[in-house]
């Protein structure tokens, strides 16, 4: 059975066996971080126009502005970009949901992108897992704030939404395993299936490999946000009063090649562990 740090060390390794492909799911990823940053910016701008719109109008609450006020064709802007932002986040799971799979069969290459409609498919029921699965905590947390919003006890509501969404990952990974290498989204959500592939692996060892692989993730993502620090003070020395396309830049740079990385690297983590919980 092979260690904590072999699982790792071999997902750190994986995604040089195919460059071009970590790169061709960087292109995703790339794209993802433009809509968002462009959606972030934009939404701070309606945000602000609104609230220009309350202090002029005397308005107190957001809900009360004439619609005829509402800056709507950014708010349609930002609505249509979210839908499309959706639709390349399910190809992004596909591709993930393909990279669990190629872990569980142990193969050494990396998935392609023939089966577009395949991975598209694939990306929903691995969306839908992850929803099922923090739903719970959810509910919770946002009841809480609705309900005792203002009460002594909403720390308490608070910290137990926190605990349940730590539990449900960590039972997450393994349901998403069950279900990839089943090909079957009822093997999500076998709870007793999900629980003896963790007994079999130990529950320390599980434990171990997900904080290990998540402390590993989160050195390699500071190192590259100081490097990604660098390079945009670079270009803001070179292009002046420019920050919307620095900003730009930098999403462009983190998706193609630091998130596509890390995320072929963690995924391939997560496939090794379920190979090594069925031996």
């Amino acid at each position: 059975m092979a260690s904590i740090t072999d699982c790792v060390v071999e997902g750190l390794k994986y995604p040089f066996n195919d460059v071009k492909k970590v790169l061709g799911f960087g292109v995703l990823l790339a794209l993802m971080s433009a809509l968002s940053t462009f959606i972030g910016l934009k939404s701070f701008d309606v945000f602000r126009e609104i609230l220009n719109i309350m202090e002029n109008t005397n308005v107190t609450l957001a809900s009360r502005i004439p619609l005829s006020q509402l800056p709507g064709a950014d708010i349609n802007l930002i609505i249509g970009l979210s839908v499309v932002s959706l639709i390349v986040t399910l190809f992004i799971l596909g591709y993930q949901y393909d990279l669990i799979k190629f872990s569980i069969d142990k193969k050494q290459d990396l998935p392609g992108f023939g089966d577009i409609l395949g991975m598209f498919l694939n990306g929903i029921q691995y969306f839908l897992v992850i929803v099922a699965y923090n739903i719970i905590p959810l509910i919770i947390l946002i009841g809480g704030i609705m309900l005792v919003g203002d009460s002594s006890i909403f720390p308490v509501v608070t910290l137990i939404s926190i605990l349940l969404f730590i539990i449900a990952y960590f039972i997450q990974i393994m349901a998403l395993n069950n279900m990839i290498a089943h090909d079957n989204i009822k093997k999500a959500f076998d709870l007793r299936e999900i629980m003896d592939n963790i007994s079999n692996l130990g529950w320390g060892k599980y434990i171990g490999i997900i904080l290990f692989t998540i402390l590993v993730y989160m050195i390699i993502m500071a190192a590259a946000g100081f490097i990604l620090s660098i390079i945009s003070v670079l270009f803001a020395a070179t292009i002046n009063n420019q920050a919307v396309v620095i900003s730009f830049v930098i999403a462009i740079i983190e998706g193609l090649f630091v998130d596509s990385y890390m995320s072929v690297f963690f995924n391939r983590v997560c496939g090794s562990i379920y190979r090594e919980s069925i031996k």
